[in-house]
């Protein structure tokens, strides 16, 4: 599970994610502060990558659970959203 914060007026944000095995029980964690970002969904797609990229180290397979329906949608039909037009690429790298 992967999830970011963001406040407009805030300096930085954070973002994190957890690993957890067939029963939920939690495996590794992770949790970063970092500069705030332009929007809360550039925060959450942050994290996603992060959290690839971690488990890459550890597994090649893996699925990942978030609470941004834009989020989802966006990694869906990338096309639909071209002000992200480059972030969703670096997800589909680490994907393969």
């Amino acid at each position: 599970m992967i999830d970011g914060s963001w406040t407009h007026d805030a300096l930085f944000g954070g973002y994190g994610w957890t690993w957890t095995n067939a029963r939920g029980g939690i495996q590794l964690l992770g949790a970063r502060n970092q500069t705030r970002r332009i929007s809360l969904l550039h925060s959450e797609l942050e994290a996603l990558s992060w959290a690839m990229e971690g488990m890459l180290h550890h597994s090649t397979c893996q699925s990942f659970g978030t609470n941004c329906k834009d989020l989802i949608s966006m990694i869906q039909d990338p096309k639909a959203w071209p002000n992200f037009s480059t972030e969703p690429k670096e997800l589909f790298k680490l994907k393969d």
